[in-house]
This record gives structure tokens, sequence and C-alpha cells, in this order.
């Protein structure tokens, strides 16, 4: 055999040449590639190695490393194994967990207290599982555990700390401790795991692809990738107005898109509610904490706080919020907000700059839409597509890149420009329908001067309300109120337009001045 043969040997070519070989000698004929998988995996199912290496999977325990079996170390960049001496591993863990009040937390779990001897079973497991190449032994596993649990005069970073009890969210940091007067408090961000990938080339393709099908309007497309671009590339800011997803069909890819965005600001980042309750609840501040707020079947009852409340969140960064157990306190949230609803949002006040409302009725509604082979297919390319990390890696890219239209606010919604056809429909809506038909009243019967005693039967002519609803239906007609006297009798209350100028017993019409 020659030099060049030589270089160009492979063994695995030689295995499966001989596989094939024995495979002929035995059956009498060549099989193709998918008889010899289904022959391997019937094998498979009887083995007991194989079982137990899959069982071992499915408790999260792969990465562990049995006697036995053989172990697999990182590789850095270049493909070079990542060493770490025992300083390293101190670093490292001390950055896991933290102290308070004789219990430990680990920083990503920290509702869930654990007792020193919990910490030490749960290290004994999870340092093996990290560090499988260092040889942590009874003697080396003790040494470490004092290291982080006992020694107090050790620097900062080389032993578990004290949690102040409190902690922040600060999108984009990596630091996930901040050390003040001796104590930490916890970052709550995480950063996800494709944006430690090397940078991908950017590309929006099967996004984009998803995005014209859903959004039948290019403008309202743009604007969502104007705002979603913008709240990645600035993390560390908010925006003063959310994303409204409407559609009375059910099926027409709003949860798709949503999962799509959790994955981009991270799972670990997003809170996912159904209603706006736990947003606005006492306890919120749990959900405050992320970057990413996602409300489903989002539903507001007439004459309910509950919107006002919400919008308040939307717009504005400070807040006060309170954990179970814990103080209120102030919170600068960075919160953006997505949120979506099969009902038109018609309790939305007129030219509300807190919501842009897409509408994403289309064709492949899951009900029978006459499109719908059509985009389930479409939804099976965009879940296969960013299921990998390398295509969610490819996408992020593409969004940091993205600039912005000169329209675009991420402060200030500009309803006039930017309006969507739902947004308009909604605004002719909203004006309040016995206001309306009060006012036609009020014009037909030429009525200028009204005592309090009679604007509620007035009212009730057009819909039961509480006798108190008059001075806001009043207020908002222009009408002002204030106390007269006439007729000889004391004075009393009463709501009068201001173009009348009521004084001393007498009004203005349109017929001159008259007696009240």
């Amino acid at each position: 055999m020659s030099k060049d043969k030589d270089e160009n040997f492979s063994l695995i070519d030689l295995d499966d040449s001989i596989l094939k070989s024995a495979i002929i000698e035995t059956t009498g004929r060549e099989l193709t590639e998918e008889e010899i998988e289904d022959i391997a995996l019937e094998q498979m199912e009887t083995d007991e190695g194989f079982l137990l290496a899959e069982k071992r999977i499915a408790q999260g325990l792969a990465n562990f490393p049995f006697d036995g079996n053989e172990v697999f170390a990182k590789l850095d960049e270049h493909g070079n194994e990542i060493t770490h001496n025992l300083l390293d591993v101190l670093r490292i863990v001390s950055g896991w967990y933290v102290r308070r009040e004789f219990s430990y937390f680990d920083i990503n779990r920290l509702s869930q207290s654990l007792t020193k001897p919990d910490l030490m079973n749960v290290l004994s497991v999870r340092l093996k599982q990290t560090f499988p190449k260092i040889n942590l032994n009874q003697k080396t596993f003790k040494s470490l555990c004092d290291a982080l649990m006992e020694n107090v005069t050790a620097e900062p970073g080389l032993t578990i700390p004290v949690w102040s009890g409190t902690t922040v969210s600060m999108p984009g940091s990596d630091e996930r401790m901040l050390f003040s007067d001796g104590m930490v408090t916890i970052n709550t961000w995480v950063k996800p795991a494709f944006r430690n990938l090397p940078r991908t080339q950017a590309s929006l393709a099967v996004f984009d692809e998803f995005l014209t099908f859903i959004f039948k309007n290019p403008t309202e497309k743009e604007v969502f990738l104007d705002w979603l671009s913008w709240c990645l590339q600035n993390e560390d800011d908010k925006p003063s107005w959310a994303i409204f997803l409407f559609s009375k069909n059910h099926g027409t890819g709003k949860s798709t898109l949503a999962e799509i965005i959790k994955k981009l600001f991270g799972e670990e980042n997003t809170s996912e509610q159904q209603g706006i309750k736990p947003i606005i609840s006492r306890f919120n501040k749990p959900v405050l904490g992320k970057k990413l707020i996602y409300a489903e079947e989002v539903k507001v009852a007439p004459n309910s706080d509950d919107g006002n409340k919400l919008k308040t969140l939307i717009s504005e960064r400070q807040t006060m919020a309170e954990s179970k157990g814990k103080d209120i306190e102030a919170v600068d949230h960075r919160c953006c907000f997505i949120l979506t609803t099969n009902h038109k949002p018609i309790w939305l006040e007129p030219g509300d700059r807190r919501f842009y409302i897409i509408h994403v009725d289309h064709e492949g509604y899951s009900a029978g839409g006459k499109e719908y082979d059509t985009f389930v297919d479409l939804v099976k390319r965009v879940k296969d597509t960013y299921g990998s990390q390398e295509e969610l890696s490819s996408l992020y890219t593409a969004l940091l890149k993205r600039q912005q239209s000169q329209a675009f606010n991420p402060y200030s919604l500009n309803v006039n420009a930017l309006a969507t056809e739902v947004m308009r429909d909604i605004n002719n809506l909203s004006p309040d329908i016995v206001e309306e038909m009060l006012a036609e009243f009020l014009e037909e019967h030429k009525l200028l001067f009204i005592p309090v005693q009679y604007t509620h039967k007035i009212i009730e002519y057009f819909a039961h309300r509480n006798p108190n609803a008059s001075k806001y239906s009043f207020d908002s007609l222009g009408w002002k109120k204030d106390k007269f006297a006439w007729g000889g009798k004391g004075p009393k209350w009463a709501f009068y337009h201001p173009s009348c100028s009521p004084k001393r017993g007498i009004i203005k019409t349109e017929w001159g001045e008259q007696s009240i």
C-alpha cells in the first residue's frame, strides 16, 4: 500500500465494508440503510447497557461520570480540552449559591432554601457532572466544602457570599452577583445559552416568511420588527408601549410567534401568564423581575381598574411591588410586554398609545381555513428551524443589525400615523353609548340647566347606572356643576351648559334670557 493510500485509509470505511460483507454472508443479500438501522434498534432494545444509558439520560444524569463510563470533557473554541484546578472550581461554584439566615439558595431558585447537609449532597453530584476530570475524593470534596462554607476570611469570589435578600433585573449584564457592604444582590437576568455560540450569519429567512403570512399588512409587520429589534438591542431599557396580538379565530400563530420571542429573550427571562391578574396583583415582584412578560387571553371587564394598572406598568419604569413574605419596595423594572387575545379589546380608551394592536386572522387558522395545510407546514418549519440554537443565533444577529424606521419611537407610539385597522375600529366603538344618547337627548330638548335631583332619572332612561355616574357623564359632555337659588327657595346643586351662564335665577338661551 502506497504512502498516499495509507494517508487516505479510513477505519470507518473498513468497518463499514466488514459489516456489509457479514450481512451478505448471513442473509444472502445486501440490506438497505433503513433495514440495518431497524436491526440495530431491535438489538439495543434488549441491551442492558443501552437501556441503562437511556434511563440516565431521562433522569438528567447523562453527564455524571459513573464508574466504567467514558467521561466527556468540554472543549474550548480551538478544540482543546478545558482544564480546571481547585481554585477555578472555587471561583465557579461560589457563583452558584448564596447564604442567608443559616440557609443556602441556588441563585436560579431563590424561593427554595437548602440546609447545609442538603447543599453538600447537591454539590457532590453537581461538581462531578461539571468537573468530571477532577478527582473529587472524600478529602478533596471536604476541603472544597469547608472553603465554600466555612472560610469567613476568604476573598469575595472564593466562598459562598451572604445574600441581602434583594434582587434586581439588569438585562444584558452577565454579572449575577452585585456586591455592596459585604453582601450581594442577585441579578435575575440570565444570558440565553444560544448567545454564547460564535456569531453566525444574520438571517430573517423563515421568521420573515412566517410574519408575512400572519401579518397581512406590511406596515404592521415592519412596526412589529422595529419594536422587537429595538427591545433586543436595548435590553437594559424598556419601551413605553406593548404589542397586542388579536384574532377572532384560534390557531392563527400567536402562540408560535410568542414561543420564538421567548427564546430570543431567554426562557429564564420570560414570565408567561394567563390574563393580567398575576401581573398587576399584590405579589407581582417576581413577574416584574423578568425582561419579557407574555400574557395570553387578555380580557378586562368594563369599568375595571385593571386596565389602568396594566397601562401604568407598560409605560412607567418605576413602580411599587411586593414579594410574598417581603416588604413592599420601589422597583425599577425593564419589562417589555406582548399580549394576546381572541376578543377585540374594546375596553381600551380612544387613541390609547400604550398598545399596538395587530389583527392576525388569516385563512390558515386551525378551525378549517382554506390555507390550513400551507400554514401547518409553515409552522412546522418555523419550529424546526428555531429549535436549533444556531438558527436562533442567526435570527438574533439579524435583529441586532436591524435599523428601525424614522417613524418608530419606543417611548411614544404615534397613533395618528401608525394606527392599524383594528385600532381605528376600536376608536370608533370606544365612546360611551349612553353619553352619546344623553348628548342627543339634551340637544333635542334644548336642555341647558338640570337640577342634580333629576340627572339620575334622565340617565336611567337610557341605562341603569350608579347614581354617581351622572357626574362623569355630564363632565364628559363639558357641563359644569354649581349651587343656584331660584323660585324663592334655598340654593340647590345643578348641572348646566357653560353657554347658558346661570346668574340670579336667570339663564341665557337661544330665545334670550329666561327664568330658571
